[in-house]
């Protein structure tokens, strides 16, 4: 298994965003242990602008697949923009907020 570095484009859909919220996060957690790490991309204001999702898979057309399958994609709340190989070389765990 390899990772792989999924990205997505935030594309502005607030009304599918709340209608899709809970499928979505429902579909991030059904992937286990297959999703190292997910979250989204800021811009300088903290809004959202995209997200960043690692992923687990066996290739890269099954990440990519594990990609197009989220909520999201589908209801174009997000788009995506790429899906590259990945190497986790080190991990340190946030700090309690």
């Amino acid at each position: 298994m390899a990772h792989f570095l999924v990205e997505y484009a935030e594309l502005g859909h607030a009304t599918a965003r709340e209608e899709k919220r809970g499928e979505h996060i429902a579909y991030r957690k059904g992937l286990a242990s297959a999703m190292a790490l997910a979250g989204p991309l800021l811009d300088d204001d903290n809004k959202a602008v995209g997200s960043v999702v690692i992923l687990e898979a066996e290739d890269e057309a099954a990440a990519e697949k594990l990609a197009l399958a989220d909520p999201y994609v589908a209801a174009e709340v997000l788009e995506l923009v790429s899906v590259r190989r990945y190497r986790i070389a080190a991990m340190k765990p946030p700090e309690s907020a």
